[in-house]
């Protein structure tokens, strides 16, 4: 008898997911991060919070391009990597407004609340 054929062994076993726990992590640092896009953006909206509020947002899509694609999560670190650059570029430029971002940053948010709806099942 072959181990796969032992009893209390299976030849399709399956592993556990050495990136489930990590995953999860990500997933409850994601939530608060949809929060925190939800008020920046808020204070955004006052010319004298402009460039402090997206410069974090630009933090925040940072440091999630750095790690969803890597969790399977391609679509959320490809905007999140968007995001990350268009902000950054705009930075440099002196250029950061509202009107200029909105739309990525809305759809980054969108991506975000997505996958948290698609994890809480």
């Amino acid at each position: 008898m072959s181990m796969s054929e032992t009893p209390g062994h299976s030849a399709t076993t399956t592993r556990p997911d050495p990136l489930g726990a990590i995953r999860q992590r990500f997933l409850a640092l994601a939530d608060s991060y949809s929060v925190e896009i939800e008020i920046l953006m808020e204070d955004a909206a006052d010319p004298a919070q402009t460039a402090e509020a997206l410069g974090e947002v630009g933090a925040i899509a940072h440091r999630v391009a750095g790690v969803a694609a890597t969790l399977g999560f391609e679509r959320l670190g490809d905007l999140a990597a968007r995001l990350d650059r268009q902000l950054t570029e705009a930075r440099r430029q002196g250029a950061l407004s509202v009107d200029s971002h909105d739309g990525l940053i809305r759809e980054f948010h969108a991506a975000m609340e997505d996958l948290l709806e698609r994890g809480r099942r």
